[in-house]
């Protein structure tokens, strides 16, 4: 994750400030540092005569990828509608009389999911011959079909290795596409209209951020997800009564990410103002702050777990040295995980042991000792140390050599750092505590099982040897960890994380910290941060299925006891709510554990909106959003299943009449409420033999929520997504600059924005231009 940066004042002319036509254009831009060339020379990231190629990847622009979103049902048809449609076709376009190479699937990613096209994004933006594709690209990115991402962003949630029961931390998630990742890897293998039993917490320190990252994560209709918005290295520790019932726990997490805050220098391929503004001392202010995230996210991880940091700089101040100093100040609790086996294809360096630290006046430095520290600030002269490798012989006993550098040059990607840690021993006093207790209790059972079977043996008269045998026989069957667990001790004169009556402390940090202008603050404590301020929203309330409007709305569509009527809830308006959102029972009950504690910004997906229409059976109608996790709970009644002509009629027409729709439709939508919603289903594994066929081939059910009026069907479907279906399923594309906000204007009044694809070329090239995003 770059670091943010603020918004450019265009045309300002107060001092300080650059006016417009100081601006260079983006190919006028100085693709190069000297400051850069020589500190990562001095690095030796890569050997010498490999250098020139390093620095000349860096300076090239950026192919475009593309991510298919996996753990959807129409995944397979999204691929296919690349494969055997967008690929050929692209192989018989030249621009500038040379023949485009094609996208193809990213060989390191899993299910041919992950796709490279050589073409730059800003060209596959302007180029009328690409148009076609770039309109599909951004269509069905907005959908969520498709996520836009940069090759190497998409490696770090890879390494997490997800599964439905887990609960996720990403600690600094904006702007989602790594979440995005972490979301579909949870939804793996869950049938439709199920949720798995772990959740998704996206978090981000910026509030902006964090709701652009609300944009980005509901493209994919998840249950199991909680945005919110706090500081990283402040993420609150939320309680719940442990197994035992007689005291609280924390709640920690099986996989973190740490995508942390960075300089960014290794995307200057998409970011070329990298190059003008890149210092060596860029670093030095975010190595702290990296560092205490890291060890923030340490106490939230459970012991066991899986915790991945990464940053999309080239710099060991930002990688290495965090990685080897967070290791060597939990004295063994976390090890980096040796990952060299996974994901072959993907090309990386290992991480390094050795590095220099490059002070504002251009100087390299092996050790602290050589540097002047009346030329930095004091928050550099208090973590310079920090900036350093450890020992060489500490180095190795950490295998500093098992994280991840991925270079530019290896594979077309930008650059980017990839540590994986896994916690093997508690951390906090309050997890000794927990270790010990549980070693304790296993020792009992030890124990008790030995005498049994040294009772047993007496018994049978087995001689004087029967106690030793029993006990050989007993320990032959403890657990394998229970040794290890029996001799966790809290030892706090050990660990860097005091007991001080309150479990609270950190010995690396006993100065307070003190800001800019000389103020002492609270000194930072990793496992009991100080908690940010609650948001100025109205709260998520759960809403109550027994009683109300939520009991009418349950009742009149017939929704089965299947789905759980545990996690409904809403942002109330004056006791009133428009729409009603659902979330998975593990989200709930995070939710209720946390109460004012977690910064929710937005979480669940929308089932119910308010309608305005007065003569409705219901006054809520269904959701295309919710429309997959609703489907397997509501009553048949409001499903209609079809073949391939009446969805063909429902998605070139306008609210197509009744009468225009087969008889044993017609049969079925009579039995739905007037002025109510109903779900037009199409099974294309039902109608293989059918003589109509979709353009695509299809394997995922289509399931579209409509309103039933007296004599007609509207859709109820975002117009993106309208789009993408009928380019799928008819093989046609809608004109979008035709289209007037949401409504399809294609009847007898308007021009018809629905033009096939085997018209002349002059009205395929004007269809193009118009696509144009």
């Amino acid at each position: 994750m770059g670091r943010t940066g603020k918004k450019r004042n265009v045309g300002n002319k107060k001092k300080g400030h650059t006016s417009r036509a100081n601006y260079k254009k983006f190919e006028e831009l100085r693709r190069d540092n000297d400051s850069f060339r020589k500190y990562y020379k001095a690095q030796e990231l890569v050997s010498e005569d490999e250098f020139p190629e390093f620095m000349e990847k860096m300076r090239m622009v950026l192919p475009t990828n593309f991510r298919i979103t996996g753990s959807r049902q129409q995944a397979i048809d999204i691929r296919e509608q690349i494969m055997t449609e967008f690929v050929p076709y692209l192989k018989s376009i030249s621009i500038e009389g040379e023949q485009i190479e094609p996208p193809h699937p990213l060989e390191w990613y899993p299910n041919n999911f992950g796709w490279q096209f050589q073409i730059p994004r800003m060209a596959l933006k302007k180029s009328e011959q690409l148009s076609k594709f770039h309109s599909f690209l951004v269509t069905e990115t907005e959908v969520g079909n498709i996520s836009r991402q940069e090759a190497v962003s998409m490696v770090p949630p890879l390494f997490l290795d997800v599964q439905p029961n887990h609960y996720v931390l990403d600690m600094c998630a904006a702007p989602g596409s790594k979440t995005a990742q972490l979301i579909e890897a949870l939804h793996v293998g869950v049938e439709s209209g199920k949720t798995p039993s772990g959740l998704v917490v996206a978090n981000d320190a910026d509030y902006k951020r964090a709701c652009m990252l609300v944009h980005q994560v509901n493209r994919l209709n998840s249950p199991n997800i909680v945005v919110t918005n706090h500081s990283g290295e402040r993420f609150p520790n939320i309680y719940r009564t442990d197994a035992q019932g007689s005291g609280r726990e924390i709640v920690q997490f099986d996989r973190i990410l740490c995508d942390v805050p960075c300089s960014g220098d290794g995307t200057t391929r998409k970011n070329v103002r990298v190059w003008e503004k890149w210092r060596p001392d860029d670093a030095h202010s975010l190595n702290p702050v990296q560092t205490k995230i890291v060890q923030r996210a340490a106490y939230l991880l459970k012991t066991g777990g899986r915790l991945v940091y990464s940053t999309c700089s080239l710099n060991p101040i930002e990688n290495e040295a965090v990685v080897a100093h967070v290791l060597d100040h939990f004295e063994g609790a976390l090890q980096l995980v040796d990952v060299g086996d996974q994901m072959p294809a993907l090309k990386r360096r290992p991480g390094l042991a050795t590095w220099k630290v490059m002070t504002r006046d251009g100087e390299l430095h092996d050790s602290p000792q050589t540097a002047v520290l009346s030329t930095m600030s004091r928050s550099q002269r208090r973590h310079f140390d920090s900036f350093f490798p450890l020992s060489r012989e500490r180095m190795e006993e950490l295998h500093i050599d098992r994280c991840m550098r991925i270079y530019s040059h290896l594979q077309n990607t930008g650059g980017f750092f990839v540590a994986v840690f896994e916690k093997v021993a508690p951390i906090s006093v309050d997890e000794k505590k927990k270790a010990a207790a549980k070693a304790a209790e296993e020792h009992k059972r030890f124990e008790e099982r030995l005498r049994a079977l040294s009772q047993a043996k007496e018994q049978a008269g087995e001689g004087d040897d029967a106690e030793a045998e029993a006990e050989a026989e007993a320990t032959s069957k403890r657990p394998a960890d229970q040794e290890d667990a029996a001799s966790t001790d809290i030892d706090t004169k050990r660990t860097k994380v005091e007991s001080a009556g309150n479990d609270d402390g950190d010995e690396a940090e006993v100065a307070s910290d003190t800001d800019a202008a000389g103020e002492t603050k609270a000194p930072y404590m990793p496992n009991n941060p100080r908690e940010d301020p609650a948001l100025p929203e109205n709260p998520f309330l759960f809403l109550d299925a027994s009683t109300g409007e939520l009991k009418k709305i349950l009742d009149f569509y017939g929704i089965k006891e299947s789905m759980s009527r545990n996690g409904f809830l809403s942002r109330m308006e004056n006791n009133s709510y428009r729409s009603v959102y659902y979330v998975s029972d593990s989200v709930r009950e995070l939710m209720v554990l946390a109460g004012q504690r977690l910064r929710v910004v937005n979480t669940g997906i929308r089932v119910f909106n308010r309608n305005c229409v007065k003569d409705a059976g219901c006054t809520f109608r269904l959701v295309c959003e919710g429309t997959p996790q609703l489907l397997p709970h509501l009553s048949e009644r409001f499903v209609v299943d079809v073949p391939f002509g009446d969805l063909r009629a429902l998605l070139e027409e306008v609210n197509p009449l009744l009468a225009t729709l087969s008889e044993e439709t017609r049969s079925r939508i009579a039995e739905v409420p007037v002025s109510s919603s109903v779900i037009i289903r199409y099974d294309p594994t039902a109608h293989v033999g059918d003589e109509e066929q979709p353009f695509t081939r299809l394997t995922a059910t289509l399931a579209i929520p409509c309103w039933r009026g007296h004599a007609s069907l509207s859709v109820h479907m975002d117009k993106n997504q309208l789009c993408s279906l009928i380019h799928r399923v008819l093989g046609k594309t809608i004109n979008r600059n035709a289209v007037g906000g949401m409504q399809l204007a294609n009847n007898n009044k308007t021009q018809d924005p629905i033009q096939t694809q085997d018209q002349d070329q002059t009205q395929g090239q004007q269809q193009e231009a118009e696509n144009k995003d």
